[in-house]
């Protein structure tokens, strides 16, 4: 089994499980950790896109 690492885009945190999403005049997708994701989605209720999850462990 592969384990691999990404930093959340806001708060820059190495976590397992991030969300690809994009939000407000974003054209790429960022990775946000779940507590920035509640935070994004709050704010930017009108322009966040949600785009899968990303996990780190990998068979």
């Amino acid at each position: 089994m592969r384990v691999r690492t990404k930093d959340c885009y806001v708060c820059n945190d190495s976590n397992d499980v991030l969300y690809r999403c994009r939000y407000q005049e974003l054209t790429d997708w960022v990775f946000l950790c779940q507590t920035c994701l509640t935070d994004v989605k709050t704010k930017f209720e009108d322009s966040y896109h949600y785009g899968g999850t990303w996990k780190s462990k990998k068979n």
